[in-house]
């Protein structure tokens, strides 16, 4: 949980999109001096937080049988998706934290009703739905908060389809992913003095975003040395934010207002295709980001002995593009044959596929079949 008037870290990337296609929106606007955010905000206890979405499998290239279990994987996806920062929000997510052995009370806790299927040779995950909502307070050592906050996650579903077969030719797997989130919301009001250190603050935010998700993908090994791969994935979002601050630091001669709103709306798709030749590894990725997003912040009163003004607009439209390449070089020494026959029965949990290990077992080649009479495999 971010603190109050503390920069954010930049934004996880979800939608591919060019870094210099759209300027970025505008920086998040310092509402507090350094003193009150070590003073008025702390880590907030344990709590067991509303049901949220399930997370899809992530799909990769299966690992050939003849890898051993648990060895480390190349993996060409990570991060092949681009920076859709340029077409995208960043709020929201300010919120007082609150002090240890605060005091909470539950106003309403529905964990949601979870529920899973399968449906047409794949597995369906969801929920109805979840809500939160809850009080907190505090006062001690000179230290008091106040603070409602709330989270509801509408109904949401993800669908996973995986398949595996084995031949002469080699092993071939195919995956498909789905996800929609109907939407999901937060929100928290409160105030926070530190009467020791001087440092008083109030803040509102509130946070609304919706998305879906597809992915497909499909690979063949020919063999532990030869393989290839495609993917294909598209998303779309939106966000919606407010945040408003009121911070008092006479030691610092600090009292400002502070506010921010923002919106976007971003659609993308991209495609990876790839494979491995012996110890080389390599990967291109193409992709295309088209969307909205609007940003406006203000702020007022005074800040360190200055009397400010600021007012910050800043929107964005457009269309990205996104293209990534990846090569890598295995140094690790292959295994030998007969280890690797040895290691087929456990194709099926390395390979991360809910397929029986007899249905996944390929033939082996004559060169295989060579080698296995030679080394006793």
């Amino acid at each position: 949980m971010s603190r109050i008037g503390r920069p954010l870290p930049h934004r996880s990337a979800t939608l591919p999109t060019a870094q210099t296609s759209q300027p970025r929106p505008p920086a998040r606007a310092s509402t507090l001096p350094a003193s009150l955010g070590s003073s008025a905000v702390t880590t907030p206890p344990t709590a067991r937080p509303a049901a949220s979405a399930p997370a899809t499998t992530e799909s990769r290239p299966v690992k050939h049988p003849g890898l051993p279990e648990g060895a480390p994987t190349y993996s060409p996806w990570e991060k092949s998706s681009g920076a859709a920062s340029n077409l995208m929000v960043s709020g929201g997510d300010n919120k007082l934290t609150l002090p240890p052995g605060a005091k909470q009370n539950m106003l309403v806790d529905r964990p949601g009703n979870p529920f899973q299927k399968d449906v047409f040779g794949g597995r369906v995950n969801g929920n109805l739905g979840s809500m939160q909502a809850s009080t907190a307070s505090h006062n001690s050592g000179g230290l008091y908060h106040y603070s409602a906050q709330a989270e509801l996650n509408g109904p949401h579903a993800a669908y996973e389809l995986q398949k595996v077969h084995a031949g002469r030719l080699g092993v071939t797997s195919g995956q498909l992913t789905a996800e929609a989130n109907a939407f999901k919301a937060q929100a928290q009001a409160g105030v926070s003095a530190d009467t020791k250190g001087h440092a008083y603050t109030a803040a509102l935010t509130a946070k609304a975003e919706t998305g879906v998700g597809v992915a497909a993908s499909a690979s063949h090994d020919f063999n532990r040395h030869v393989g290839a791969y495609i993917k294909g994935e598209g998303k779309a979002s939106a966000t919606a934010y407010a945040e408003g601050v009121a911070s008092l630091d006479p030691r610092t001669a600090t009292a400002m207002l502070s506010g921010q709103v923002g919106a976007a709306a971003t659609a993308g798709a991209y495609g990876t295709a790839g494979g491995h030749l012996g110890r080389l590894h390599g990967s291109v990725t193409a992709g295309a980001v088209a969307g909205v997003a609007a940003q406006a912040g203000g702020k007022l009163g005074l800040e360190n002995g200055f009397f400010k003004h600021s007012a910050d607009v800043n929107a964005a439209a457009g269309v990205g593009t996104h293209l990534k390449t990846d090569v890598a070089v295995d140094l690790r020494h292959h295994i030998k044959p007969s280890i690797a026959a040895g290691l087929r029965p456990s194709f099926a949990s390395a390979s991360g596929v809910a397929s029986s290990s007899g249905v996944v077992q390929p033939e082996k080649s004559r060169v295989e079949e060579f080698f296995a009479r030679a080394f006793g495999g």
